[in-house]
């Protein structure tokens, strides 16, 4: 498989070039391969810019195009985007974010959107009945805090987050090492969330609904 850069790239570099050629040489399951989804992708400061990535027949295709149309999209700055794939940044939420551009590589996680990963094919279009931008953030971990979002359903970015869940750097490396479960961690108030919780509940049961279904299948 194409050896991922050893050394932070240009965002375009890596998504126009590198994703392509390694999603075709990867070992990715069958239903994974099968599948037929489009994300959307904005990561903003240098470099930055929006993306189209687009899984169809097999086969992956990143444009550079407006992702307005997209059910579902990565928001996040460029800074935290290198920080999650080269640094380690983000704990288990670094991870979850970062698995969707390291096609194979062991253990990355797709798991929950609530979590950081991308949604399955199944809860995706689901999603295109949302409207809002949630915000994960990490706080204090080492560069700082670090942060991804996501836009539910299509339409413009809001300038401000419907929802931003919070939480402490440590426990987001305990759930990396799978010391402490996520949903653990909510009861427990060390995963914290403002604004419209609503939002938050519809993405999880979405989320959850479908990988029940797909366990059934």
């Amino acid at each position: 498989m194409s050896e991922f850069p050893k050394h932070p790239v240009l965002p375009a570099e890596l998504l126009e070039r590198w994703l392509p050629r390694a999603f075709a040489e990867a070992d990715l399951p069958a239903d994974v391969r099968a599948s037929a989804m489009r994300l959307g992708l904005r990561l903003e400061g240098a470099g930055g810019g929006e993306w189209v990535l687009s899984i169809e027949k097999g086969d992956l295709r990143v444009n550079a195009a407006p992702r307005d149309d997209t059910a579902f999209t990565f928001v996040q700055s460029v800074d935290d985007w290198r920080g999650a794939l080269w640094e380690g940044r983000g704990g288990a939420i670094g991870k979850a974010a970062a698995g969707l551009f390291r096609p194979g590589a062991a253990n990355a996680a797709a798991g929950p959107a609530a979590m950081g990963g991308a949604p399955s094919p199944a809860a995706l279009e689901q999603m295109r009945s949302l409207d809002g931008l949630v915000r994960i953030i990490v706080r204090g971990g080492t560069g700082g805090d670090f942060a991804v979002g996501f836009k539910l359903g299509p339409g413009p970015i809001p300038a401000q987050p419907s929802a931003t869940l919070s939480l402490d750097a440590n426990d987001a490396a305990a759930m990396e090492r799978g010391e402490l479960d996520p949903l653990a961690a909510f009861m427990a108030g060390r995963i914290r969330i403002d604004g419209d919780m609503g939002l938050v509940m519809q993405m999880q049961a979405i989320s959850m609904q479908a990988a029940a279904q797909a366990k059934k299948a």
